[in-house]
């Protein structure tokens, strides 16, 4: 059995050379547009009229209403554009290379590799709103996080009536639930991987509490911790790896099964089973956490040739108006200003609690071990 081992290898490019290619140096929000010494909104909004339209991206098909709600209240076209979060990473990545940046603003979902890669390689930079730190707790405010995005574990609620049908992680790794377990491709996804090392690193003994809870012994493991060793039986169980969560939804709630799946998704997708109607509900009680937050980082691109446009579609989306139709699929906006709708599907507002929060801190260690947690489950997985 392969022994997680945990290598500090730099990984500061995507690809070999891009390092050298892109600007040499951090820039800071300060230098792009107007200075923050002289800023106020009025400003700002009078600058970005005079600039060029912008095109912002996100993880979510939402970022097309976010873009035509900005242009309705500024009259500053905006195009949004869906793009994952590696994507994502590739873009800002590559139009720097190139010095000729056509994407202005990401809303973007792997907060290691933004504060570890891009802003460190110069691709990108983070601006907060001096005007709205009054309403975003200061956690949020460097780099500047728009709102944190949910994914739980779900389960099947046409068949399990009374509730989900597990109280312990450690039951996703049994024989009961193999080849049964639905999740996107953790290789696909660096947030998966970013969170397993945030588990490892600051919640281990949580982790081995939930194991000796479910099995009634003390874990015995040769890996590196609990965490590696959950990853490592959850990898081994044989899980339906799909594209995408909007595959798992589907997965789950599918018509006729005797013994449906689990699944882990966004709390977007929710709204697709309400849609489709087939039943899914979040894991209420699952030990030691139901699901996790993901944080969403406003990054202009330092080379953009729109910059105050671009920093007032970040003010929008800081100051919780632009992230309104993200509310509805569950997305969490960090002003505390904004209201979430009372008929989100998933009803994430109320197991807030039993999430696992990250702990950025660590975000550069997050990066650093992307790639060993990759090859862990890659070989696991076999």
């Amino acid at each position: 059995m392969t022994r997680m081992s945990i290598n500090t290898r730099p990984r500061l490019a995507l690809a070999a050379g891009i390092s050298a290619c892109v600007l040499a140096a951090p820039v800071s929000a300060a230098e792009i547009g107007i200075p923050d010494a002289d800023y106020s909104l009025e400003k700002l909004i009078e600058a970005a009229k005079k600039e060029g339209p912008i095109t912002v991206v996100d993880a979510t098909g939402k970022i097309v209403d976010m873009a035509k709600a900005f242009t309705e209240k500024y009259g500053i076209e905006a195009t949004g554009v869906k793009m994952n979060g590696q994507e994502q990473e590739q873009i800002i990545l590559r139009e720097a290379q190139a010095k000729n940046v056509q994407t202005d603003v990401f809303n973007m979902s792997n907060l290691p590799s933004v504060t570890t890669q891009i802003m460190v390689l110069g691709a990108g930079t983070s601006w907060m709103p001096a005007d709205l730190k009054d309403q975003v707790p200061a956690e949020y405010q460097d780099p500047a996080i728009t709102s944190l995005n949910p994914w739980v574990w779900a389960y099947n609620s046409d068949v399990h009536t009374d509730g989900c049908p597990i109280d312990n992680m450690w039951a996703l790794t049994t024989e009961e639930w193999k080849g049964r377990v639905a999740i996107p491709d953790p290789l696909l996804r660096n947030e998966t991987m970013f969170w397993f090392n945030q588990i490892a690193t600051h919640n281990d003994d949580e982790m081995r509490e939930a194991y000796k809870a479910f099995f009634g012994e003390e874990l015995v493991t040769e890996e590196e911790s609990a965490t590696a060793e959950w990853v490592k039986r959850l990898a081994q169980n044989k899980p339906s790896v799909t594209r995408s969560d909007s595959d798992v939804g589907p997965i789950i709630g599918a018509k006729g099964q005797e013994k449906p799946f689990m699944g882990f998704l966004s709390t977007a997708i929710f709204r697709d089973a309400k849609k489709n109607e087939y039943g899914m509900g979040v894991c209420d009680g699952l030990k030691p956490w139901i699901g996790q937050l993901t944080p969403r980082v406003a990054v202009i691109a330092t080379g953009t040739k729109h910059p105050n446009a671009a920093k007032l579609f970040v003010h929008f989306m800081m100051s919780g108006e632009g992230m309104i139709p993200q509310l509805g699929d569950g997305k969490i906006a960090t002003n505390k200003n904004a209201v979430m709708p009372e008929n989100e599907a998933s009803g994430i507002i109320k197991y807030m609690d039993q999430m696992h929060v990250p702990n950025s801190t660590t975000a550069a260690d997050d990066f650093e071990k992307l790639q060993d947690w990759q090859d862990f489950w890659l070989v696991n997985s076999r």
